[in-house]
């Protein structure tokens, strides 16, 4: 079984906890907290501290086994239906996360061409990089990184003239409970998509080190506050709070020389990036899990992953056709169910694991 790289593994990482910035987490709390929305980031870091912990350990306990395997090993018979609730879970998470991307497209580039056609032109390439498998998807993964990176570093060159820190007064107006709210939101969109990556077992990663996985994962929290706070400070908040998307109208500010000018179509691509390697580390679970639960050939998951991918060009259509409704669900039903799905079911493993654990070595024969 051929290896991914740390360094790719990590770049996942990176991608997955940074793309629910798009239309999700900065839309949400600039709403709810203002000129206090980059505060709630900090928050996040905090109340993540949570999820990692138990991240870390599932990926540790076992480095042959993946999420799936692991419930299969603790819940025994039971596995398989921890293991279902899991691939449902993750797919209604995958359809508003695909909505999301295609609306964003269709609203600031393509808005005269229909939602199903702008899907098909994505549906294509994941399932490419899902046949082709974990190495081509850490692979391209890497390289997209690198390109985001580029972007990032020329987006902060580009605004530093045009931030305005005076756009944040007065500050902490907000309510504690408000700010702890939107810091639940960084939780539950830029944190918990990390546990999507415990689809690949830990002996599947070359040179892994929990350590580096953190600094990574912590830099894409930083970098979700930093893109907060640069809009804020160089918009306002009444102004931002206009803007559909407040951090794509953030990119028509970026200027290096008078002769670089409107590139926000070429710099949002960092979005689109991001949104892509989380629909396809997404759709990577999703297939790996059932493949893995029924004990599919080769043939049979390639099947599955052509099936799963027309499910969601079919149904993602029906979810979300205008941001505001969209807003709603994230900021109420979804919440709740993804704390269920990527929280609650987590501690349970991890809480049967360590049970398993105790158990067996109690088991063993003591040495006199």
């Amino acid at each position: 079984m051929k290896k991914i790289s740390s360094l790719e593994y990590n770049s996942m990482v990176w991608l997955v906890m940074r793309a629910g910035l798009v239309g999700i987490t900065m839309t949400l709390l600039i709403t709810l907290n203002k000129q206090d929305a980059w505060i709630s980031g900090f928050g996040g870091i905090i109340l993540g501290i949570i999820p990692v912990a138990i991240y870390i350990y599932l990926r540790n306990y076992d480095e042959k086994m993946n999420i799936c395997q692991l419930n299969e090993y603790v819940f025994g018979k039971y596995g398989k239906m921890v293991n279902i609730i899991l691939t449902i879970g993750t797919f209604v998470f995958i359809q508003v996360i695909f909505s999301d991307l295609t609306y964003f497209i269709r609203s600031q580039f393509l808005y005269k061409t229909s939602l199903i056609a702008i899907s098909i032109i994505f549906i294509i390439p994941l399932i490419y990089g899902l046949l082709k498998g974990l190495r081509a998807i850490s692979k391209t993964s890497l390289i997209l990184f690198y390109i985001v990176i580029a972007t990032i570093i020329f987006i902060i060159l580009g605004l530093t003239g045009g931030v305005n820190v005076n756009n944040l007064q007065p500050m902490l107006e907000s309510n504690p409970g408000s700010i702890l709210y939107g810091s639940l939101i960084v939780v539950v969109y830029n944190v918990l998509p990390l546990f999507l990556l415990l689809a690949i077992p830990k002996c599947r990663i070359e040179n892994y080190k929990t350590k580096t996985t953190i600094i990574f994962g912590l830099l894409a929290i930083l970098s979700v506050i930093n893109a907060i706070f640069l809009t804020l400070t160089v918009y306002g908040v009444n102004l931002s709070l206009l803007f559909e998307y407040p951090e794509f109208q953030l990119l028509k500010k970026v200027a290096i020389g008078e002769f670089i000018g409107k590139m926000e179509g070429i710099l949002s691509m960092e979005w689109v990036i991001s949104f892509f390697i989380l629909i396809l580390v997404g759709l990577y679970f999703i297939t790996t899990t059932i493949k893995e639960s029924f004990r599919l050939k080769e043939k049979t998951n390639k099947f599955v992953i052509i099936i799963v991918c027309l499910l969601l060009l079919i149904i993602n259509p029906f979810i979300f056709t205008e941001n505001g409704e969209a807003n709603d669900f994230l900021r109420g039903p979804l919440l709740i169910f993804m704390l269920f799905i990527f929280l609650l079911l987590p501690l349970i493993t991890l809480i049967g694991a360590k049970i398993k654990k105790t158990s067996k070595l109690k088991s063993l024969p003591r040495q006199s």
